[in-house]
């Protein structure tokens, strides 16, 4: 179970919105093939991991393990568990269910109806840590958070006053280049309006291979220059704002005077399938401290 996580985690910049997840088909402790989810849209991982082992039997004795309980619907793929039972597997270990309406127990059902032995709980704290973005989304409908700064040795994350409009960098080249692995990871980045003022950020993915995460900007006071990078098309930008800047070319939604900000950026972002947005501040005076917490 650990190397089907250790395989999951390597979808970590491509499958969302969907989980991550790994299997490795073993016998008698001798792997046989292994697999995982690349992207939405594409083969799941039990069905990458039995491709892998190719067109013969699947031995009586061999055990599929996976991370996530496989799927008994029809979605852009077919049923992993109708592949599972024709290929013969005779035993399945899953780490947990899958909590998605359209799965949530019809799978491992599926399965022990068709006379497959399936163990459930296995490395399970491990496996939902794994795919904490995911199950946040479906259990809390709403994305998970995490929250990013910089925060120089003595407590502070700016420059004051302001002598230019760049970002302040505090962390060394290494910390940079984790950073932009981690925004590599997410699907969206958000910031206020203070952030772009400020530093004038990017916000997309330079110093790692990896897709750009969608950049969130919340300007309920319409102050960020039209001139921000955040506004250059570059990357797709979705604007929380009080009134429609028409100088702007990107998605604009309105948070009313009475709209608790927060709620509203969660709720809209959570309708668009965006299962984490980062945010954070990145900014500050040499000799810093970089820090990140996982708020859920």
């Amino acid at each position: 179970m650990q190397r089907c996580l250790q395989l999951a985690r390597l979808g970590a910049s491509s499958a969302a919105p969907n989980p991550l997840v790994g299997a490795v088909l073993v016998q008698e402790g001798r792997l046989l093939a292994e697999g995982w989810h690349h992207r939405a849209g594409q083969p799941h991982a039990e069905v990458n991991c039995l491709l892998a082992f190719g067109d013969g039997p699947v031995p009586s004795d061999a055990v599929l393990y996976v991370n996530l309980e496989p799927c008994n619907h029809h979605g852009r793929t077919p049923p992993c568990t109708e592949l599972i039972i024709e290929r013969g597997v005779k035993q399945v270990v899953i780490a947990h269910s899958d909590p998605f309406p359209a799965v949530s127990g019809q799978g491992i059902e599926r399965l022990r109806s068709a006379g497959v032995s399936v163990t459930v709980g296995v490395e399970e704290a491990h496996a939902r840590w794994t795919n904490r973005r995911f199950l946040t989304s479906v259990e809390k409908a709403r994305p998970y958070i995490v929250l990013k700064w910089a925060q120089s040795g003595d407590g502070f994350l700016d420059r004051h006053p302001r002598g230019e409009r760049v970002v302040q960098r505090i962390s060394d080249p290494a910390t940079d280049v984790l950073v932009h692995r981690w925004r590599g990871e997410e699907q969206a980045i958000l910031v206020g309006s203070r952030t772009v003022i400020n530093d004038d950020p990017r916000l997309n993915v330079r110093h790692v291979e990896g897709r750009s995460p969608m950049r969130v900007v919340i300007d309920r006071g319409c102050r960020t220059p039209a001139g921000s990078h955040v506004f250059d098309g570059s990357t797709p930008t979705l604007l929380f704002t009080s009134h429609v800047r028409p100088e702007l070319s990107v998605e604009q939604l309105i948070l009313g005077q009475s709209d608790d900000p927060i709620d509203k950026v969660l709720t809209e972002l959570h309708l668009r399938s965006i299962r984490s947005p980062p945010g954070g501040r990145w900014r500050g005076a040499p000799g810093a401290l970089h820090q990140a917490r996982s708020l859920g």
